[in-house]
């Protein structure tokens, strides 16, 4: 038996966001949650910590370029060889005092059923958009004008493999996002976040929002913004099928839009999509607001077709030329 290797294992086990407290940093209560605690410290590193199904507990530093265990968040503190950290956490573990519960948490990490610590990673690393996307606007026909919209501030982003990159938020902040690219011979890959949980897309809320507009995916939602425009409209995506805790992120913004707000149900104009309605319209079925079908008019159609057809009947006839 490795011995040496099972102690590292039971160092990945001790309470990450305990040892962060002993060694300065401070809990931002604002921001975390059951699944994820974020610490803050003066010299100002940030970070999100998370409880693996395994016990093991996970970091990742929102302003640095370190992520890991417990092990990897010393040689971040501290520098220094392995051994070196073998006698830091050797000490720490052997102090009862110091690891007795030192946060003002009401509450333990629980496990999470997705990687934070890699969502949040892969976010980092992805680029918000300074022009409009590549794919969304040579492919989709979405407008600039909607992808800089303030609006949709830094809810595009383009990864290393040049891939449209739009977040998903749940009560707790960022929990996935949604990934797509193509081409002009309509090949398209659509994906999800390795380790992320779909929740909802959504553009930033503005005080004169009056309808909320759900979609089944991001170029969904950007297509019926420049088809409609974005002022006055509140957008979100559910990147497909509905889970129980989507409907509660629905019910959570369709409780705070504004009175008189009405929702529209954005979905394809096909026996998926009214599928989608239905499920959605049952989960906002008592959220005080009217829910009212909003399918593109031709059947079997989604907005991005209709966005589509829109662009080729808006193009001047070529120029003959004698």
């Amino acid at each position: 038996m490795d011995t040496r290797n099972d102690e590292l294992e039971q160092f990945k086990r001790l309470n990450l966001h305990d040892y962060a407290v002993s060694r300065g940093f401070v809990v931002d209560r604002k921001k975390s949650s059951r699944h994820s605690v974020v610490v803050r410290h003066p010299r100002g590193d940030k970070l999100i910590i998370g409880k693996a199904p395994t016990g093991q507990f996970f970091y990742f530093n929102a302003l640095g370029a370190d992520s890991g265990t417990i092990i990897d968040l010393v040689q971040a503190l501290d520098g220094g060889t392995l051994g070196d950290v073998r006698k830091t956490l050797r000490a720490y573990d052997g102090l009862p005092a110091v690891r007795a519960p030192s946060s003002t948490l009401p509450f333990e990490i629980q496990p999470s059923r997705h990687d934070a610590a890699a969502v949040l990673s892969a976010w980092m690393r992805a680029k918000p958009i300074k022009s409009g996307h590549p794919y969304l606007t040579d492919i989709r026909g979405i407008s600039e004008e909607v992808q800089l919209h303030p609006a949709f501030r830094d809810r595009i982003r383009i990864d290393s493999r040049g891939n449209m990159v739009v977040p998903h938020f749940n009560r707790s902040g960022l929990c996935g996002f949604e990934l797509e690219n193509g081409n002009r011979e309509r090949t398209t890959f659509t994906g999800f976040s390795p380790g992320g949980v779909k929740a909802l897309a959504c553009s930033r809320p503005q005080s004169d929002d009056r309808t909320m507009i759900v979609c089944e995916t991001a170029v969904d939602m950007f297509s019926v913004a420049t088809l409609e425009g974005v002022d006055g409209k509140r957008f979100f995506s559910t990147a497909g099928q509905t889970s129980e805790m989507q409907s509660e992120c629905l019910r959570h913004a369709a409780a705070k839009m504004p009175n008189n707000s009405r929702i529209l149900l954005a979905f394809d104009n096909d026996e998926g999509g009214r599928k989608l309605a239905f499920q959605v319209r049952r989960a906002l079925q008592n959220c005080g607001l009217p829910v009212h079908d909003h399918f593109p008019p031709t059947v079997g159609a989604g907005w991005n077709d209709v966005l589509q057809q829109t662009r080729q009947h808006d193009s001047p006839e070529p120029q003959m030329r004698g």
